[in-house]
């Protein structure tokens, strides 16, 4: 009977470990969209702004912009590219045209990562036309 429940508590130690190895990797995915730029959007931006409110720097391994039709839209600008320490925020952004709305994807990786965000559509002065915070 020993070796059995030697065997149960081994196993559940295994298992212990296991799941939180995973719980220390999980990545958190947060969007925002869609956001309509309107008929004569020509010379402004679909910007995609992300905040780290949480207790330890967070990678953002993933970070993409859509259109309506579900076209990828190339970004041109991105802050977003490095590590982002605890209560640091950066952004990326891409111009946009035409008639269409558009969405952004953000996801982060680490230890709990705890990101919040807004995307935008600013005209050339900067001047926010439009906000819609992340999901």
């Amino acid at each position: 009977m020993r070796v059995r429940t030697t065997f149960v508590l081994r196993f559940a130690l295994v298992a212990t470990l296991i799941g939180f190895g995973g719980m220390a990797e999980a990545a958190s995915a947060v969007g925002a969209g869609p956001l309509y730029g309107g008929p004569f959007s020509t010379g402004v931006a679909f910007v995609c702004r992300v905040f780290n409110y949480g207790l330890v720097s967070v990678t953002l391994s993933e970070r993409q912009i859509w259109d309506n039709a579900g076209n990828a839209v190339l970004v041109s600008s991105d802050s977003c590219n490095v590590a982002l320490g605890v209560g640091k925020s950066c952004a990326f952004s891409a111009p946009i045209s035409g008639n269409l709305a558009f969405s952004c994807r953000v996801v982060a990786g680490g230890s709990n990562p705890k990101i919040s965000g807004v995307a935008e559509i600013q005209d050339v002065t900067f001047s926010v036309l439009a906000r819609i915070p992340f999901r």
